[in-house]
């Protein structure tokens, strides 16, 4: 039930990023709200990731899980209702809430229960999350074509709302402390004081900044993408068939992505990723024929399929029992933080500039982001491995094949 359930709650997000031009259309809504309504999400993924998903890591997994499955009801639901600019705002500010705290938890139940294969069951999952983002925008045109703009949200919010139970009584092996109960304020206290102890190991730096290089994209493609696309022609259905065939790849992916960074080194693969990912980007904003810019966004669902579970890796090989949620929403927050600037930033530099710079300046971001990664990595060769993981270099470019 736990991947289904981040199915389904990652598709009420991304249903968002193919309906967005008929919002705009519909509302009369602005570039600068566009930019809100699709950055606020990445931001308070952030504060729920880092402040709500450590959590788990103290014997509230399900918990966590069951409440974000219910939020993300809710804001679906105040998504159909809204009108005004202010009220998609609080709606897709719940939605971030309850997606930040959901991941990290399934992330932690899923490594916690079999370390050796952390990248295999962390590629499932992106797999899976991506899955939903993509699928969600097609199901999304399909039912506005059928019944209407709010028709989405109000099934979306259907199908979440009946997936508390199931979600909130799944067996999961919970990570209990050691010690006793500390209560809110000193157990608030103790996360953050975990989160510093995390940050200080560089290998889990790296994979923080190796998560903000590969999510950056997702942020402007989730503000500009459907309006670029309807810009150049394309219809409401061709801009979901776009994102569930970029989602298609990252599914195909990610397994063999988390297999590669459990064989060879999360690093050699996330950085391989990357390479792939930043040539593409600049290269969309030259493109005027959606079919190729679909073809073109097909090859980098594969690239991030590969890179996205190795950076989640290296996360995991950085952090050990009491700490893998924390590590996880670290590491994701960081992404989602780089995500809600780009989708920020993109909708004025696509206004003022056109898609060329736009995509140019965001694939400059993604490279410098990245040569800090391999910077900071580069300083930790000799740390000693947290979890009982095989034992290949990890920061090296060349793993020992095993």
């Amino acid at each position: 039930m736990i991947p289904v359930g981040l199915f389904t709650l990652a598709a009420s997000i991304g249903m968002v990023f193919a309906l967005i031009h008929e919002l705009r259309d519909a509302h009369d809504l602005s570039g600068g709200a566009i930019g809100w309504i699709a950055g606020i999400s990445f931001f308070a993924a952030v504060a729920s990731q880092l402040l709500i998903a450590p959590f788990a890591d103290r014997g509230y997994a399900r918990r966590v899980m069951a409440l974000s499955i219910l939020g993300g009801a809710i804001a679906s639901i105040t998504f159909a209702l809204a009108s005004e600019p202010w009220q998609f705002v609080v709606a897709r500010t719940v939605t971030g809430l309850a997606f930040g705290a959901y991941l990290p938890a399934a992330q932690a139940v899923f490594t916690a229960a079999d370390p050796e294969r952390a990248g295999r069951h962390l590629g499932r999952l992106a797999g899976i999350q991506t899955a939903g983002l993509m699928v969600g925008p097609g199901v999304g045109a399909g039912l506005v074509a059928a019944w209407g703009l709010d028709a989405p949200f109000y099934c979306l919010a259907a199908a979440l709302t009946l997936l508390v139970g199931p979600v909130a009584t799944t067996h999961v092996n919970e990570v209990v402390p050691e010690e006793p109960p500390l209560g809110v304020l000193r157990t608030a206290a103790d996360m953050l004081l975990t989160m510093a102890r995390i940050s200080r190991r560089r290998e889990a730096l790296a994979a923080a900044i190796f998560s903000a290089a590969l999510i950056m994209p997702a942020g402007m493609y989730e503000a500009i993408w459907a309006i670029f696309l309807q810009d150049l022609g394309a219809s409401t259905t061709f801009i979901g068939i776009s994102l569930v065939l970029y989602g298609l790849p990252f599914m195909i992916a990610a397994p063999i992505g988390g297999r590669l960074a459990d064989r060879h080194g999360p690093m050699r693969i996330a950085v391989s990723a990357l390479a792939m990912v930043i040539p593409l980007t600049v290269v969309y904003g030259h493109l005027t024929v959606p079919l190729l810019l679909m073809s073109l966004a097909m090859i980098e669902g594969a690239a991030n399929g590969l890179g996205m579970p190795s950076a989640q890796t290296l996360m995991a090989i950085s952090t050990k029992d009491g700490e893998r949620a924390t590590g996880q929403g670290l590491a994701a927050g960081t992404g989602q933080l780089a995500a809600g600037v780009s989708a920020l930033t993109a909708p004025w530099l696509f206004e003022n500039y056109g898609p060329e710079w736009t995509f140019f300046w965001v694939a400059v971001a993604i490279a410098v982001l990245g040569a800090l990664g391999v910077a900071v990595a580069a300083g930790e060769r000799t740390r000693r491995q947290t979890l009982p993981i095989r034992s290949y270099g990890l920061l090296r470019f060349r793993g020992d094949g095993r």
